[in-house]
């Protein structure tokens, strides 16, 4: 977060919530040291964002890591939400962690089903503890 400029934060916030503080902004605040994130750019924007988020240190169990992917309306169907869930899904294997994704409706199904590496979809919101 600290490499941010404060107007490309400003753009997360509008790209996730559209005013106030956004779902990854917030993890990221609260738990900068259980969770990353992957952000897709053109030279000067931000387009999207994957985070993986876990509770506890890598070697104690459970370890399951909840997943996130936001691309923003202009650019979506270009292939960077899959990019960029499959980079998180990279990251979670490679700590030993088991990727889940929330899917709320059928187009996040859908969409979480052509993604190839995702094998861990919940029906039930993720908590931020």
């Amino acid at each position: 977060m600290s490499a941010l400029t404060s107007s490309e934060r400003h753009r997360l916030r509008i790209l996730t919530d559209g005013t106030g503080d956004s779902h990854m902004l917030a993890v990221l605040r609260e738990h900068p040291k259980q969770a990353l994130c992957f952000l897709a750019r053109s030279e000067s924007e931000i387009l999207g964002w994957s985070l993986v988020r876990w509770f506890k240190p890598f070697c104690e169990r459970p370890r399951n890591a909840h997943l996130s992917v936001f691309v923003a309306p202009e650019w979506r169907r270009y292939g960077l939400g899959r990019a960029l869930i499959e980079e998180a899904v990279q990251f979670a294997v490679a700590h030993g962690l088991t990727a889940w994704v929330y899917a709320g409706g059928s187009d996040q199904r859908d969409f979480y089903h052509r993604c190839p590496s995702v094998e861990h979809i919940s029906d039930t919101p993720f908590r931020m503890r």
